[in-house]
């Protein structure tokens, strides 16, 4: 390693399986460069997905192995090349780029990451040429759900054609909850500036109304107060939506809102089918894919009578020509962050922060932490 890399960095750590309440911020030793691929990022801005402080609360626990601590936190960021791997082709020192922590499938849970430290690595295959006219505070919030977002704009397209509709998104009428949620806030303009869809209707708290307007200007065509809101089917026509980008954990009120006979729903936030989980997570009990399957059955019994197509998607960061496509739609403008930042050694702040995204409430966009 260069001598001129310090021995240790600054790094937001769970201590121990616990919420963001105990999160702390430490001295770590430097991560080194141990495969031919990897490279060496000095960390500028980190952001939080809920699947950190999933982990950190204990997600692993019914699995074979052990989490080490202190546990870094943070799946994605944005820095500086500071080292490579020899086998690196793509990258050399000095480059900035913004990346994510998983290269793909099986996922391994327990494997070191932390965008949330002032320098982390990662394969080459996880990183993209960050571009100059975007701030590594914004590099940070968009890679990862922005590639979930287009990926599952792409199943839906898949599913479409399965149902006799070949003519795309464009012009199509949406549905994507949670407005100014991390994802929501990139899906809904990915749709509205990418695939051109012609009416997106989207929710949020009351709290939050005045806001849409300002992080999402002209794209919410329909914004619903789910807290005013008692039936979605109150404020929308039921069979008026084309496709459902489900964000929460609210999947069968959704259904009644798709058309019948050509409609499609794709969820992030729902129970994966028993197949995609084996192929994330092979280690997993045998009673977690049993729960699953009856899961599968019940969102079924609740489409029965219907043509509705339904599908669960996990970003998988393994594909890499759709990260390179996602770069492209980042790089031209499409979609821009919609984002909330704290300083690391604002531990007050970080803990709060994160406890909005452990929550699922509260925060605006994507938690972005900067390393100073």
């Amino acid at each position: 390693m260069s001598p001129k890399l310090p021995a240790t960095m600054r790094s937001l750590v769970a201590p121990k399986f616990c919420t963001p309440t105990e999160y702390e911020v430490i001295d770590m030793p430097l991560p080194t460069i141990k495969k031919p691929e990897d490279v060496l990022i000095r960390v500028y801005a980190g952001g939080l997905q809920t699947g950190d402080t999933q982990r950190a609360y204990g997600a692993t626990r019914m699995l074979p192995g052990k989490m080490e601590f202190p546990m870094k936190l943070g799946m994605e960021g944005s820095g500086m090349v500071v080292a490579v791997g020899s086998a690196v082709t793509k990258f050399r020192p000095g480059d900035e780029v913004y990346a994510v922590a998983w290269p793909g499938r099986p996922m391994d849970l327990f494997a070191e990451v932390g965008f949330l430290s002032e320098y982390a690595v990662v394969p080459q295959s996880c990183v993209l040429p960050k571009p100059a006219s975007l701030a590594h505070e914004d590099a940070a919030s968009l890679l990862a759900f922005t590639q979930t977002a287009y990926q599952c704009a792409e199943t839906a397209l898949r599913l479409m054609r399965e149902n006799g509709v070949a003519d795309g998104l464009a012009g199509k009428t949406v549905f994507v909850p949670g407005a100014l949620s991390a994802t929501g806030s990139v899906a809904i303009q990915l749709l509205k500036n990418h695939y051109n869809v012609g009416r997106v209707i989207s929710t949020v708290s009351t709290e939050k109304l005045p806001f849409v307007e300002q992080y999402l200007p002209d794209l919410v065509d329909q914004l619903i107060d789910y807290k005013t809101t008692k039936r979605l089917t109150d404020v929308v026509q039921p069979g008026s939506v084309d496709f459902v980008l489900n964000t929460q954990w609210d999947l069968v009120n959704t259904f009644p809102l798709v058309n019948p006979k050509k409609g499609v729903v794709v969820s992030i936030s729902s129970a994966p089918h028993p197949s995609l989980m084996r192929e994330m997570l092979p280690t997993a009990p045998f009673w977690l894919f049993w729960v699953l399957a009856i899961a599968q059955w019940y969102y079924a019994f609740q489409l029965r009578g219907t043509n509705i197509r339904y599908m669960f998607v996990s970003g998988n960061f393994a594909v890499r020509e759709q990260m390179e496509q996602t770069g492209e739609i980042i790089a031209r403008g499409k979609v821009k962050p919609v984002k909330r930042v704290v300083a690391l050694e604002d531990i007050q702040a970080v803990r709060e922060g994160c406890e909005q995204v452990y929550r699922g409430t509260g925060g605006i966009g994507k938690l972005v932490i900067t390393m100073g």
